[in-house]
């Protein structure tokens, strides 16, 4: 197991039992309609630096020439150019599903995702969601420089880090590097799905904090026609409440 991977057993303190993501209606429609998780390729993510090489791993990279090509036939190829197609290649392969380990609800993530007022936070077990992705390994992101470590990096090395400035996200990822025997996973061009049951992984379905009555009615119906089993689950965000004296 990956150092980063997630065991319940060694779990990290700040790690909590439980796990959000955030997403648009839309999504949240087609996960209910699908029954899927969706593990996009990395290159396809909102942050260019996802895999990226820099700082003083790129140069260590260079200095010792540790990135072997794929294709064995390639000889005499610059370090530079092994580096750049190898590092497009693995964020052109890898695939990743994204949580937030947060003890409670974030207003960062409900605008970075939902927009000004459409959109769900989905609050699954963490035991749960291990179980229902089968071969495929949660992992917990760290946060740091780029390229710090002096060493020669893996695919799920990169996958697993992010900038100083998402540290809020407290990530957590459904990671596939390699490939995986899975009937419930799908490959595309641009991500994979993994087929799961909604009913029995979410723990409890959180409205737009800033939605009006139209999407808390969308949502309940949605859920009544996909996953029955998940109405007593929707709930407003806990955002929503007013303070004691507010006027009613």
């Amino acid at each position: 197991m990956s150092r980063n991977a997630v065991d319940e057993d060694h779990l990290p303190k700040h790690l909590t039992r439980t796990l959000w993501r955030y997403m648009s209606f839309a999504k949240f429609l087609w996960l209910i309609q699908k029954k899927k998780l969706w593990l996009a390729r990395a290159d396809t993510l909102n942050d260019p630096w996802e895999l990226a090489l820099a700082g003083d791993q790129l140069e260590h990279v260079i200095l010792r020439r540790p990135i072997r090509p794929f294709d064995t036939e390639v000889t005499e190829e610059p370090i530079m150019d092994r580096a750049i197609r190898i590092s497009k290649l693995w964020r052109e392969t890898t695939f990743i599903n994204c949580w937030s380990s947060a003890e409670h609800e974030s207003y960062a993530l409900w605008k970075l995702f939902c927009g000004s007022s459409d959109g769900v936070a989905i609050c699954v077990p963490l035991r749960r969601l291990k179980q229902a992705l089968g071969k495929i390994d949660l992992y917990v992101v760290t946060y740091d420089n780029p390229g710090t470590e002096l060493r020669t990096p893996s695919a799920l090395a990169l996958a697993t880090k992010k900038r100083l400035m998402f540290e809020y996200e407290r990530e957590v990822r459904a990671i596939i590097v390699e490939e995986v025997s899975d009937p419930k996973l799908t490959k595309g061009e641009l991500g994979c799905t993994y087929e799961i049951d909604p009913e029995s992984l979410i723990e409890s379905i959180a409205i737009h904090p800033e939605a009006d009555s139209t999407l808390m009615e969308t949502v309940f119906r949605a859920v009544s026609d996909y996953a029955p089993r998940l109405k007593d689950k929707i709930v407003w965000s806990a955002m929503r409440a007013p303070p004691p004296l507010a006027k009613k």
